[in-house]
């Protein structure tokens, strides 16, 4: 495997990394819910792309005639953005970040189901112990720390109750299975089409924007107390919804189109989802935050299994 498509798919992890936590930010400013963020990310992430597409091919844009080529493209749209997004939404709020991220990141260990049943890709040793070894690290990332405020995030726990803790995890390991369905049809979408990583992510773009806003024009017309007017939403709402999108939707989706065009989808996947040890390494030399010996060991560890799913 290329040593470029290794490294580009760190850049992608990072940029993944910072999306969410933008995201969080807007959330938290204007209350917004996925009924919102959807179709306002859509804006940014349509716009890019199509000053990209359109500036890559000189001002004629390769129109997409294969009727297979737009079933990928929407479906990868419909469970990776839409979907999924929507159920890991769902599960945070029902369970939690702290049981939620971890439950839903361990979507790249059936990345590679859907990969061998969908691309054909071969399932080897060597990749499983590596997806596996990322996924020990991540789970170390997230839980091996001293949380400052442990002794409310435990009663919390005590009041989710079970039916509720069971509905969250069901919620939760939905998303990574949408996330795992959608990441297989990207490829299939290049390799039906014969288009670049480019113009894919424009038609992505271009799906997602008419999918949400047609989702959100239904719910005004019969369900209008479900969603927020957009004109409350403040502008630093708008801000961090608009920059996340063209981080982690458009120059994120382009640069990860870019290595599975040349990689197994299951490795690029594994390490573009080493995002949380990316943000924990941030806020440990940036924001000085400590990390403890557990997650330390868990960053070795995804460092190692990182390595083992590329060579």
């Amino acid at each position: 495997m290329p040593l470029w498509g290794f490294l580009l798919s760190f850049v992608v992890a990072i940029m993944w990394a910072a999306s969410p936590i933008m995201v969080g930010r807007g959330m938290a400013l204007s209350k917004c819910t996925s009924n919102e963020i959807n179709p306002i990310r859509s804006i940014s992430f349509f716009l890019v792309t199509l000053a990209l597409a359109y500036a890559h091919s000189g001002g004629s844009i390769p129109v997409v005639l294969s009727p297979k080529a737009l079933l990928y493209i929407s479906g990868n749209v419909l469970m990776g953005y839409l979907i999924g997004d929507v159920l890991y939404f769902i599960a945070i709020r029902e369970i939690g970040i702290s049981l939620a991220v971890p439950v839903s990141n361990a979507y790249p260990m059936l990345v590679v189901l859907t990969s061998w049943l969908m691309l054909g890709e071969p399932i080897t040793l060597q990749i499983v112990l590596g997806i596996m070894i990322v996924i020990s690290g991540l789970l170390l990332l997230r839980f091996g720390g001293v949380r400052s405020d442990s002794q409310n995030e435990e009663r919390g726990l005590r009041e989710i109750g079970l039916s509720k803790l069971m509905r969250g995890f069901l919620f939760a390991m939905g998303a990574g299975l949408s996330w795992a369905i959608g990441a297989p049809l990207t490829k299939l979408a290049m390799e039906t089409s014969g288009l670049g990583p480019v113009y894919i992510s424009f038609y992505r773009a271009l799906a997602l924007l008419i999918m949400s806003w047609t989702y959100r024009l239904i719910l005004v017309k019969f369900r209008p107390g479900t969603i927020m007017p957009l004109r409350s939403i403040p502008f630093g709402g708008w801000a961090y919804f608009l920059g996340a999108a063209v981080i982690g939707l458009a120059l994120g989706s382009i640069l990860y189109a870019t290595c599975i065009s040349s990689m197994p989808v299951a490795v690029v996947t594994a390490i573009t989802a080493t995002s949380p040890f990316i943000a924990a390494l941030f806020g440990h030399f940036v924001l000085k935050e400590r990390l403890t010996r557990l997650q330390w060991t868990g960053v070795v560890l995804i460092i190692c299994g990182s390595v083992t799913v590329s060579i």
